[in-house]
């Protein structure tokens, strides 16, 4: 390809969607103190959110206090029942979790005893009644604890 020459004529600079000037040629100085003093918050002023603010303020005379004191010990009865209720989720969580861990310990001991004790691990693969299983299951874990661990 060869050397640009399309000759598009002057640019035109805008600012915040208006034309400000040409580009090549003289551009118009633009300067931050034009605008309102203040910080803007959708449209509004510090001052005026200040203004509402204290429009809001709540007297002495109308402020309730038996009103804000039943609020306080209706919050406080949440906060005590939500404790209990805490402890009694925690203590059933850690059942839940102590569980778990015996399934993964008994798991990880038949996986050991089809390996290094498979005539035990056959016998608790292979019976159907679920008093025998448990009593394989509880001597695997025995055999388990005792010469793996």
């Amino acid at each position: 390809m060869g050397p640009d020459e399309k000759d598009t004529g002057p640019l035109t600079v805008y600012m915040d969607g208006q034309p400000v000037g040409i580009a090549g040629g003289e551009i118009p100085e633009i300067s931050l103190a034009e605008e309102k003093p203040g910080i803007y918050l959708e449209g509004e002023t510090i001052d005026a959110i200040r203004k509402k603010a204290e429009e809001m303020y709540i007297s002495e005379a109308v402020f309730n206090r038996e009103l804000a004191e039943a609020i306080t010990r209706a919050w406080n009865n949440l906060t005590d029942t939500m404790a209990a209720a805490a402890e009694v989720f925690t203590a059933w969580i850690k059942t839940v979790a102590e569980e778990i861990q015996a399934r993964n310990e008994l798991k990880t001991a038949v996986r050991w005893a089809s390996v290094y004790n498979r005539p035990l691990a056959y016998r608790y693969r292979h019976t159907k009644k679920k008093r025998t299983r448990k009593k394989y299951a509880k001597r695997i874990l025995a055999w388990y604890r005792e010469e793996v661990l």
